[in-house]
């Protein structure tokens, strides 16, 4: 009941605390006759066009897939700073902060350490890494400012995009050089993001060249360790820096350029390296040094009668270097070629082809190693998709698939057949799919080997070894969607959908043998086991998107997602503990987010949030409110004040992750 009490006067708050700043402010004579002051009104959200979903520009309204849009206007309003944080305004994605400078994130379940089923792109980049079968998140640092838009597809994405575009796939587009012109500078500091600031500038170097610069730097203050309340030795300090190029040479050509470098050290408490026999020592201060640069390069050319190509090229390093545990060097080539024909009847034809080569140089410790330390691997791959009108403007079926060559098990196919309808003169949207996607081995599922130590008084040394299996199988998914989208008026929208999910393959960590005694000196014990594919299950759930806008001054997002997860051991699976992946993830998750414009240049933003708890981890559900207060003297200059988790000191997201505070953040922004 007190819980319940509790979130009831958090949603009271979020909301009515607004409409009673929106009354003081008409009251005291704001401008009723203006025109919104949102950006896009509720009809022009639903009509954005996004390109992650089938690789070419489409109207979100009528895009059969559950997609949503994190606009650069909810970017800059909620005040935040990151991109994780960002994708918390998403309704379907799971952001758990562990510490200072490490998330879990997912899409659909299955968040752990190793949240392997999400594929992360940066304008086409992909940042997943194929050494573990995830996303390093603590490297993935953009400047808010440059976000045109971020979209979240929720759902398999294997036809268009390839392996591992699993339970989703999160594309961050940023603005093109010509939209980077003038100078952007920013500043802010906190109790928790301690300081940073970003300085870009952009200009216009010939009739058809523009060109864009920007230095950015932070420091992120520690968290606290949830056991004890001491500090977590986490702080988090990050550089980064780039350059944008737009050269447009005729109406009929565009080349987008994009480079940047990041260099920062994260401190962290780990073990130190040690010797097989004896227990390392744990919760040891370290410093993890990480850098990268990566280049990106598009050049899209149109054809006659609405057909196009285009061409991607990117090259991409990072470097990571963990005390105790590993390092890795790793570089990435990737060329892709798309072809969009010319609509001929009802047939709207696209086709391309891609090439990837990455190569990596792991640093072995007794802990983890990765046999052999040195490797190269290559993917080759090409897919098609056919939008066949049915009835015109009215009934379509997407037809597509992706096969895909790679070198840990040859040959992987991922169809998808997609089906459109809009009735009533289509201001409505009905929508299903069904899709095949994988998620293919990582070197960290076949070439490692790992000794992790276990302490049991009385006993001697224990190591449980997990071994990496060549064989491994690629996790398979079979997906049905169905989504209904409407614009109920031209101030409410609203947005549903439901999925069924089926799972084969499943990663499992299997018993090799009985435990065995070395003799030593000095002696010890060896639990021997190997990872496997002993898992299979099913996960169901919905999501739902109510955009409102009551005032031309005010704007209500209600957001929810729900999942249920069912897994189970497959014959011959001795692993039980993998199974528990099913409660990572919360059941629901709820928000409501409130975006006002109080007149005078000043902005509110609300934003309520309730996440499940997760029994796995026996972690509690929490609510998070966050306000961010800003005001606007004039086109040049914006000074806001941003509190996260106003209503909690400290609470916990993940399991064995750190109490994450409170923060207040006040910060400074200039245009010219």
């Amino acid at each position: 009941m007190r819980l319940t009490r509790f979130k009831s006067t958090l949603l009271e708050t979020a909301l009515l605390a607004p409409c009673c700043v929106l009354v003081a402010t008409t009251a005291h004579g704001a401008d009723r006759s203006s025109p919104s002051a949102f950006d896009l009104s509720i009809e022009q959200l639903g009509q954005i066009q996004v390109t992650t979903a089938s690789r070419r520009p489409e109207g979100l309204d009528v895009t059969p897939a559950a997609v949503y849009v994190i606009t650069a206007e909810d970017i800059r309003r909620s005040g935040v700073t990151t991109i994780q944080d960002a994708l918390r305004l998403a309704p379907n994605v799971e952001v758990a902060r562990n510490n200072s400078h490490q998330w879990t994130i997912s899409i659909r379940g299955f968040s752990s350490d190793l949240s392997n089923k999400l594929l992360v792109l940066i304008d086409g980049r992909s940042v997943y890494s194929p050494l573990y079968a995830g996303v390093f998140w603590d490297v993935q640092d953009v400047l808010l400012a440059d976000v045109e838009r971020i979209e979240v597809v929720a759902g398999p994405g294997g036809a268009v995009w390839g392996a591992n575009a699993v339970n989703g796939v999160i594309n961050i587009i940023t603005q093109s050089a010509q939209d980077r012109q003038g100078l952007y500078a920013e500043a802010g500091a906190g109790n928790e993001e301690q300081a940073f600031g970003a300085l870009r500038y952009g200009w216009k170097a010939g009739e058809k060249l523009w060109l864009s610069a920007f230095v950015k730097s932070f420091d992120r203050d520690s968290t606290k360790i949830a056991a004890t309340g001491a500090d977590g030795d986490d702080d988090w300090h990050l550089s980064h820096g780039g350059f944008a190029l737009t050269w447009q040479p005729d109406t009929d050509d565009r080349v987008n350029v994009r480079a940047d470098l990041y260099a920062g050290d994260e401190s962290t408490l780990t073990r130190s390296d040690f010797t097989l026999g004896t227990l390392p020592a744990t919760g040891i201060p370290a410093n993890v040094p990480v850098s990268g640069n990566s280049v990106t390069a598009n050049w899209r050319h149109a054809l006659d009668a609405g057909a196009s190509w285009r061409l991607q090229f990117y090259f991409d390093h990072t470097d990571r270097q963990i005390p105790g545990s590993f390092n890795e060097a790793r570089s990435t080539y990737n060329v892709a070629f798309l072809h969009d024909l010319s609509a001929k009847g009802r047939h709207d034809l696209q086709w391309g082809i891609e090439y990837r080569s990455t190569s990596d140089d792991i640093g072995n410790t007794q802990f983890s190693s990765f046999i052999p330390p040195s490797r190269t691997d290559q993917t080759l791959s090409a897919f098609a998709q056919d939008r066949i009108e049915l009835k015109k403007d009215r009934t379509y079926l997407t037809l597509g698939t992706k096969l895909e060559h790679n070198d840990y098990t040859g040959y992987e196919h991922e169809p998808s057949v997609r089906f459109t309808w809009q009735p009533g003169g289509g201001r409505q949207t009905l929508w299903a799919a069904a899709s095949d996607a994988v998620r293919i081995p990582a070197r960290l599922n076949t070439d490692v080997h790992l000794y992790a130590p276990v302490s049991v008084p009385g006993l001697p040394p224990i190591y449980i070894n997990v071994n990496g299996d060549p064989n491994f199988l690629s996790e398979t998914l079979r997906a049905y969607e169905v989504g209904y989208r409407v614009p109920i008026n031209d101030k409410l929208s609203l947005d549903v959908t439901a999925f069924d999910n089926y799972y084969d393959h499943l990663m499992t960590n299997e018993p090799a043998g009985p435990l065995f005694a070395v003799p030593g000196p000095p002696p010890y014990l060896i639990i021997p086991a190997v990872e496997g594919n002993g898992m299979k299950g099913e996960n169901h759930g919905g999501s739902f998107a109510l955009n409102w806008q009551p005032l031309s001054r005010w704007r209500l997002q209600f957001h929810g997602s729900f999942l249920t997860m069912d897994l189970e051991s497959k014959p011959g699976s001795a692993d039980v503990n993998s199974l528990k992946i099913a409660g990572n993830s919360p059941r629901s998750m709820l928000s409501v987010l409130s975006f006002l414009e109080l007149g005078r240049g000043f902005m509110l933003y609300t934003g309520l949030r309730h996440v499940d708890k997760l029994p796995s981890l026996q972690v509690p559900a929490y609510d998070a409110l966050d306000v961010s207060f800003a005001w606007r003297p004039n086109d040049r200059l914006r000074l806001s004040l941003t509190a996260q988790s106003l209503n909690d000191a400290e609470h916990i997201e993940f399991g064995g992750g750190n109490l994450i505070e409170r923060s207040v953040l006040a910060r400074f922004e200039w245009r010219l």
